[in-house]
C-alpha cells in the first residue's frame, strides 16, 4: 500500500515518487520554493516501488495531491495510468513530473528544457548553432538532446558504449544528430556528461567519462553528476584552461519547471542553488 503524508488542512500536499528516494533533494528545492513564495504547500518525499506505479497514481488523485515529481524506477510506469502526456514526456517516453489540468493527470518531462534554461542561465549566451558532444544515452542523455534539437544546435555527437542506444538517443536529436566516439569531442564546443560516472557513493566515484587528452581551453564542459560539486571531469576540464559547468544548475532548473507547472510561478532559482550546493557540500 502507498501511504502519502496527510496536510493540515490549510496545507496543499506535493510529492515525489521513486526508489530509493530518501537522499533526494527535491523536498529541499520545493519546500524552499514555497517558503519563499509564501505558499501553504508541503513536500515530502514517498518511497513507491515500480510494481506499485498504478497504485501510487491511484492514490494520488483520491488524495488530491497537487504536484508530483517522479524519478526512478517511475518514470515510464506510471504513464499508462495517467490522463495525457506533454508533447515532450510523449516522445521521451518518460515522465518526471505530473500536474493537474482540471480532473485530468498530466506527465511532462522538464529534464532537457532545465538542461538548456541552466546553460544559458549559466553563460548567458545562445547556443543555436554550437556543437555538443553528449556522453551517455539514457534517459537524461536522450531529455537533453530532444531539447538540444528543439534549441536549434549546430551538430550533436552521441557516445556511448553501447551503439544500439547510442543511435537510438541520437535520432531524437534529428538530422543534425550522429553516433560518434571520443575521438569526436576536440571538435564540439560543448561537451556534456550524462552519464553517472563520476558520481559520489558509487563504484564510479571518482572516474571520468572520458579521457582527458581530449578536453581543450575552448571546451565549455557540464557535468550532469552533481554530488561532488566538482567533479574529477570538471576538475580535469578547469585543469586545461576550459569552462566547467555542475550539475546542481539542471537540478534545480527542472525542478523550476515543475514548481511552475504546479504554481504558475517562477521560481526563486540563486537561493534554491544556493541551498543545495550548501546541502551537498555538508552531505560530502
Amino acid at each position: 500500500m502507498v501511504n502519502f503524508p496527510e496536510g493540515q488542512t490549510s496545507q496543499t500536499i506535493a510529492i515525489v515518487v521513486g526508489q530509493p528516494i530518501k537522499h533526494s533533494l527535491s523536498p529541499l528545492i520545493h519546500n524552499t520554493a514555497f517558503t519563499i513564495a509564501n505558499l501553504k504547500w508541503d513536500y515530502h518525499a514517498v518511497e513507491v516501488p515500480k510494481e506499485k506505479a498504478q497504485e501510487c497514481i491511484e492514490a494520488i488523485r483520491n488524495n488530491n495531491i497537487r504536484g508530483v515529481s517522479v524519478t526512478m524506477p517511475l518514470k515510464e510506469a506510471v504513464i499508462p495510468f495517467l490522463d495525457e502526456l506533454s508533447e515532450t514526456a510523449r516522445e521521451l517516453k518518460a515522465v518526471n513530473c505530473i500536474s493537474w489540468d482540471e480532473e485530468k493527470l498530466v506527465g511532462h518531462n522538464t529534464d532537457g528544457e532545465g538542461f538548456v534554461n541552466s546553460l544559458v542561465a549559466e553563460t548567458g549566451e545562445r547556443i543555436a548553432g554550437s556543437s555538443f558532444a553528449i556522453v551517455g544515452a539514457g534517459g537524461a542523455a536522450r531529455a537533453v538532446i530532444r531539447s538540444l534539437r528543439e534549441a536549434s544546435v549546430a551538430k550533436i555527437t552521441v557516445i556511448n558504449r553501447n551503439q544500439e542506444k547510442a543511435i537510438f538517443a541520437a535520432e531524437l536529436g534529428g538530422v543534425n544528430a550522429r553516433v560518434g566516439t571520443a575521438e569526436h569531442i576536440p571538435e564540439c564546443d560543448y561537451v556534456v556528461n550524462a552519464t553517472s560516472i563520476g558520481m559520489a557513493g558509487t563504484e564510479n566515484e571518482g572516474k571520468m567519462s572520458i579521457p582527458e587528452k581530449y578536453l581543450k581551453d575552448s571546451h565549455t564542459v557540464v557535468d550532469l553528476v552533481y554530488n561532488p560539486i566538482e567533479t574529477p571531469l570538471l576538475s580535469a576540464a578547469r585543469k586545461v584552461g576550459a569552462t566547467g559547468i555542475t550539475g546542481v544548475g539542471m537540478l534545480v532548473h527542472q525542478a523550476a519547471l515543475q514548481y511552475q507547472h504546479w504554481t504558475g510561478l517562477g521560481a526563486p532559482i540563486q537561493e534554491i542553488e544556493r541551498k543545495v550546493i550548501n546541502e551537498i557540500t555538508q552531505i560530502t
